[in-house]
């Protein structure tokens, strides 16, 4: 996610947001057009409801509540579940970028690993930039800053994190000191849709 993505995100969530309310019929708008960029499934297990991001190709954001008069948000999306590819994360994320937490490391299942990163091309095909997954005895890591991915393996996954969680950093760096940010495993979100 783009650190714009984030902040939209945030403001909307504690209620500072000055993004475009959109009903179902605006989103239909945006379809038709064939405008839409993006589109963020918000999950708020503290509320027990759904919210949307709409992201446009001049990256306007666009949010959809939780409810559209009776009807809740989920069920006014189904039509739009087929033509896009939905991005699925909890509010989590919004209270780790609250906490200053940037960039935010995202932890995949194995099995889908393959679906986000090509490696044949090196490719990242995730929405976020910075994820890793524990494969065969070791942590596969991406990382993506300014259009070019980089990969790296590592044995501990400390030294994943860390990698993940700073550009500047190479992995020589990290394998010749013993010295890692206290706050690492706060920096990782469990990523499981």
């Amino acid at each position: 996610m783009e650190r714009r993505e984030y902040e939209v995100l945030w403001s909307y969530y504690y209620g500072m947001g000055k993004t475009t309310m959109a009903g179902i019929d605006a989103i239909r708008e945006l379809d038709k057009k064939k405008v839409i960029k993006k589109i963020y499934e918000i999950t708020d297990n503290d509320y027990n409801e759904v919210w949307y991001l709409i992201r446009d190709a001049k990256e306007k954001s666009y949010i959809l509540k939780s409810k559209c008069g009776n009807t809740y948000a989920n069920d006014v999306m189904k039509e739009f579940k087929d033509k896009y590819e939905f991005y699925r994360i909890t509010t989590d994320v919004i209270k780790m970028f609250n906490d200053d937490i940037y960039p935010i490391v995202f932890k995949i299942k194995e099995q889908d690993f393959g679906k986000y990163y090509d490696e044949s091309k090196n490719i990242n095909n995730a929405f976020f930039h910075n994820y890793y997954c524990h494969i065969n005895n070791a942590y596969k890591t991406i990382r993506e800053y300014r259009n070019k991915v980089e990969v790296e393996t590592f044995d501990k996954e400390t030294d994943a994190i860390y990698w993940c969680s700073d550009f500047d950093i190479t992995k020589e760096q990290i394998l010749s000191n013993d010295i890692r940010p206290f706050n690492l495993n706060e920096k990782v979100y469990n990523y499981d849709f």
